[in-house]
């Protein structure tokens, strides 16, 4: 999924409600890798099972009954 890039006065916006104080190269860094940040949140941000976790349980085998 490709996203379109944000245009830098959009860009502007965000880092200002962000609190940001940026250069200008790292203000045009950030906005160029935006889109691909923002295509990962697309792919994080879905609705989840309990199949999706994985097992953190394990058995041991019970050991030989001494008689």
């Amino acid at each position: 999924m490709k996203s379109a890039e944000i245009s830098p006065a959009a860009f502007a916006v965000l880092v200002d409600r962000a609190g940001l104080s940026l250069s200008p190269d790292q203000a045009e860094d950030l906005r160029i890798a935006y889109k691909n940040v923002m295509e990962m949140a697309t792919r994080v941000r879905r609705p989840r099972s309990r199949a999706d976790e994985p097992a953190h349980t394990f058995s041991l085998p019970l050991p030989p009954s001494e008689t």
